[in-house]
């Protein structure tokens, strides 16, 4: 059976997880190292020392030894990568597209309403411009690890990757998958979703799942009602490139992302 979702398998073998100060910051490297524990994923822990900015290399080395000896103490296998540039977006680029990263995994706190940003500049900017597999999350709580993930399956709202890599997370986290049916939604079908309609692909899984076909007059408010009706704690979306391989985020997926009273992450394939 998981010959059928193949062609869209979402590998975490290695990992990239850009770091700073900040709790926040630290949450990508918590859902690698869970990644880890399962897959026996290889961790690079990347800092990016700014050029243009007095920031002593002791700060910066100290963010990611700190991750370093945590790892090592659980058995982990975690690079620490020390780098300058000449701004921090554009090292972490350099590094994630210069080698050949199975996904990277990006965390900052959320960004008020009034913000034109989802992710702050650097999440914004790993959305657009990396090659990678790349992963932003968007952090409103202090809660972790996360138990029941909520997955709104719409073009709009979703790909079929970032949809396997949501079941993979799940998975991972031991989680309650729930995958929303929000097909009706769509006026302009691409894919449609159909391999990831069969129970037989999250059976396999071994996950905890429910399937629910949702349909309402307004694809946002129907996302925030499920999450409430589920006490979901975490919600995934995800983006593809067009055919000119630009990042273009719409409307419903920004608004859920600002509305939604839990983490989220938006996931580039």
């Amino acid at each position: 059976m998981m010959d059928l979702v193949s062609s869209y398998y979402a590998k975490a073998d290695r990992i990239l997880v850009p770091m700073a100060k900040g709790e926040s910051s630290r949450r990508a490297f918590e859902f690698a190292s869970d990644f880890a524990k399962v897959f026996g994923s290889e961790i690079t822990a990347l800092t990016i020392k700014d050029e243009s900015k007095e920031v002593t290399w002791s700060d910066k080395v100290a963010v990611v030894m700190q991750a370093y000896k945590e790892s090592s103490q659980k058995g982990l296998k975690v690079i620490p990568k020390i780098q300058s540039a000449r701004n921090v977006r554009e090292g972490i680029i350099r590094e994630a597209n210069s080698k050949n990263y199975d996904l990277v995994l990006f965390s900052s706190r959320s960004r008020s309403g009034v913000s034109t940003s989802l992710f702050g500049g650097i999440g914004d900017y790993l959305i657009k411009h990396s090659k990678n597999t790349t992963a932003s999350l968007s952090i409103k709580r202090s809660t972790y690890p996360y138990r029941k993930i909520l997955v709104p399956m719409s073009e709009r709202l979703n790909t079929r990757k970032s949809v396997y890599l949501a079941a993979i997370m799940a998975k991972v986290l031991n989680a309650k998958f729930y995958l929303c049916d929000m097909r009706s939604f769509d006026k302009k079908k691409i894919h449609g979703f159909k391999t990831l309609m069969n129970a037989e692909v999250w059976k396999e899984l071994k996950l905890d799942y429910e399937i629910s076909d949702i349909y309402g007059s307004d694809l946002r408010d129907s996302v925030l009602q499920r999450i409430y009706s589920t006490s979901s704690d975490f919600v995934v979306l995800g983006v593809r490139p067009d055919s000119y391989s630009n990042v273009r985020i719409n409307s419903d997926i920004k608004k859920i992302i600002k509305d939604a009273p839990i983490d989220s992450v938006l996931i580039k394939r």
